[in-house]
């Protein structure tokens, strides 16, 4: 189920996520102006590269870690898989844990910009979030001829002083892949200790295999 799960969600970062920081000015303020202009730029961002972007892993990393990660809220989901381990932690140990979970978003996203396959996006209708909200889900629908649409849901969060919204979370078919690092992760962190966690972590992110089961690995 996590491997089915993975493939989704590699799917989803293929056609939405490396578009983050394209030349147009992007409105972090508002999460629908984000998420839109993001889609309509992600297909001639993939296009323009895509020979490199198939064949080069170190290309896509690096693409993925210059106009992806300042518009994703890492810390804030790396504090979320950590969860009630959280008050057993030092301020040093979740920050090393925050980057090593940083570089497995680049990693995985980075595995994921080989797998685009002329699936189409189809962006959803500009909705209006009041000043009042700091959480906010944005839907999108990925269609792909002679097979069902897969809804594809962003969660984003306001950040309270900057008002900038940033992207935590994104689920498909029901299933949040922040909850299935939570499932996965936290009971490694309670067995094993947020230090070992991390480094089986770093070790992860160092292979090319990025869509590997963490558990089990030493």
């Amino acid at each position: 189920m996590l491997k089915k799960l993975m493939a989704v969600f590699s799917l989803a970062a293929a056609l939405i996520l490396p578009g983050f920081a394209a030349a147009a000015p992007v409105d972090m303020h508002d999460p629908y102006k984000m998420l839109i202009t993001v889609a309509d730029q992600t297909f001639s961002e993939i296009k323009a590269n895509s020979d490199r972007v198939k064949n080069d892993v170190a290309y896509r990393r690096d693409l993925i870690r210059r106009q992806l990660m300042p518009y994703v809220d890492s810390t804030y989901a790396a504090y979320k898989v950590i969860g009630n381990n959280l008050k057993n932690t030092s301020k040093e140990e979740r920050a090393a844990f925050a980057d090593a979970f940083a570089d497995y978003i680049v990693a995985s996203y980075a595995d994921a910009l080989g797998k685009y396959d002329k699936q189409e996006l189809v962006s959803p209708a500009y909705q209006q979030v009041g000043p009042e909200e700091n959480m906010v889900n944005v839907k999108f629908i990925i269609r792909e001829q002679g097979k069902q649409d897969l809804e594809l849901l962003f969660k984003l969060r306001k950040n309270s002083k900057s008002g900038e919204w940033r992207a935590y979370d994104m689920v498909a078919e029901n299933i949040s892949m922040l909850s299935a690092k939570q499932s996965e992760l936290g009971p490694m962190i309670r067995e094993q200790g947020i230090a070992a966690v991390t480094d089986i972590l770093v070790k992860h992110n160092a292979s090319l295999n990025a869509s590997a089961t963490l558990s089990g690995e030493q």
